[in-house]
Order: C-alpha cells, then structure tokens, then sequence
C-alpha cells in the first residue's frame, strides 16, 4: 500500500467526488419539498422545489444488477420495484475491485477507487500503520504501548469490539451490541486497545482510516442531519476523516454486531436495542415447545 497521500490534495479530489455521487443518487432516492415559493411565486425558477430535502441510500451486500431485474418481475421486492418507477437504472458503472464488502460500500460513500481511498479489504496491509496495542477478538496480535515497528495487518470488521470473549471465533463475538457498556453498541462497542496506530502511534479510528472525505462529511458541512445503519460497529469508517477520536459526520450510527452470537441477543445488558426484546412469550399460547 502507497504512503498516504498530503490531506488537502486528496480532500479536494474526494471532494468533487463526492458532491458528483451525491447528485447522481439524489435522482432517485430524494424527498423533496413542494411547497417552496421561488423568485415568480410558489414553484418558480430558483425556489425551493428544487431544494434536496432528504437522500435515501439503500445499499444491498451482494445484490447484483440481474438479481434486481429478478426480483422486481417475479414480485419479490415489491418495495424496491416501487422506488424504480420513479427512478432510474444507470446501468454505466461497475463494482468496486475489489468487491467486497468494505472496498465497495466506501466507494459508494467517497466515489474513489480502493486505492484512492486506502480501503481494499476488511483486512488488509498498511505499511505506514503501527499494530495496535492488544491482540483482536480475530487474532491479529498486539504489539503492546509502544510503537516500534511500521507495517501491520489492518483490521476493520467484528474483531475490534469490546467484546469479553476470549480467543477467536464465537468466543470472540459474544453480544449483538459488541461489548458495549450499555445500549446497542454501536462506536461505543470499539476497543481503541484492538485499532492500528499511525506514526505518531495514535489510535487510527475507522473514519480516520479513509484517506478521503465521505458524502456524509459534505452533507454536515453543509449543516445537514446525517444518519447509517449497518452491520459492524467498525463501518462508521462511512463518516470519513474528522481528525479526532469522534465521528463528528454521523449524527446517528446504529449498528448491532451481524457476527454476535444470535443466541445472547436477550441478554438485558449486551442484548439487542431493548426495543427489539420481545415482551410477549416466543411460543404461542397453547403450543407446548420443543425440549
């Protein structure tokens, strides 16, 4: 992997980037509102009508083109058929290289290429990154407090969190809120001690990791309320650099571990949201369950 490139060069390009990306989905996914008044009354040229309200990003893990098509004739995503037909299908593109899951959802996020942005896989190389100070909950091994040697395995995905468990594997991946003190975990699941550190040996966060600026951070620039949902506490990475330990271009982060164990998700602590624990009985009044 190249040294990173200086900030302000790589900022401005991503920059660009991004406001082109974001133009292209508000397309399709914008609610708008019909009730501005431009300079020759309501709905004249220049007034608020064309004012982008909302912008809805729906990203889809491993959903191809012809999956769509698919799906949308045989009445299986009734919904997604729906926004189609005010949308429309840009068919001139292609998937990140390569495509994964980390390389391609920042891609949609920055609109540059993995090389660009420094993303290539949830793990990785970066030989301008310290390890980090604690072995991970997937085995990348801690090199303790200090810094000494540049170039380290970079790890992006479940292994960061808190998580109590010990080893690798299930043991590692124990809560759906990641380990976190309270609530649905979210950054506050993540164990700094488990994140590479750069070459002043600071904790490199997942948005500091991105080597561009994201849509989230134009879109609070520009003073709006940005929110994500996902599947790993580590991809709040889709904020982008904030220079600091906070994520200050995601507003509201909501992401559960997908790697948890199901099976703690009633725990009252580490559980799923408590919104999401069921109230009532599981089985059916009447129905004896099965030993």
């Amino acid at each position: 992997m190249k040294q990173r490139e200086p900030k302000n060069k790589r900022r401005v390009v991503s920059l660009i980037a991004s406001v082109c990306l974001l133009a292209t989905m508000s397309g399709s996914a914008v609610l708008a509102d019909g009730h501005g008044h431009g300079p020759g009354g309501p709905g004249g040229p220049g007034g608020d009508d064309n004012r982008i309200q909302h912008v809805l990003l729906l990203s889809i893990d491993g959903m191809h083109a012809l999956d769509f098509l698919n799906c949308s004739a045989n009445g299986t995503c009734p919904n997604l058929a729906a926004l189609a037909t005010t949308g429309v299908n840009y068919l001139n593109t292609s998937t990140s290289k390569p495509s994964d899951s980390f390389p391609g959802l920042m891609a949609l996020m920055t609109g540059g290429s993995p090389r660009t942005m420094g993303v290539n896989y949830d793990v990785a190389y970066d030989r301008a990154l310290y390890g980090p100070m604690d072995t991970t909950g997937n085995g990348l091994n801690g090199v303790g407090p200090t810094c000494t040697k540049l170039g380290t395995t970079t790890e992006f995905d479940e292994g960061i969190n808190l998580n109590t468990g010990v080893g690798s594997g299930e043991a590692s991946q124990q809560y759906l809120n990641g380990g976190a003190p309270s609530g649905d975990g979210g950054i506050n699941s993540i164990d700094q001690t488990r994140l590479e550190r750069d070459a002043s040996c600071n904790v490199v966060y997942p948005w500091n990791f991105i080597r561009v600026n994201t849509i989230y951070g134009v879109i609070h620039g520009a003073h709006g309320y940005t929110a994500w949902s996902d599947k790993h506490p580590s991809y709040s990475s889709v904020g982008g650099p904030s220079g600091s330990s906070t994520d200050v271009n995601v507003d509201d982060y909501y992401a559960p571990e997908i790697n948890s164990n199901s099976a703690n998700y009633l725990d009252p602590v580490h559980g799923a949201f408590p919104a999401l624990i069921p109230t009532a009985p599981l089985v059916p009044e009447g129905v004896q369950p099965v030993a």
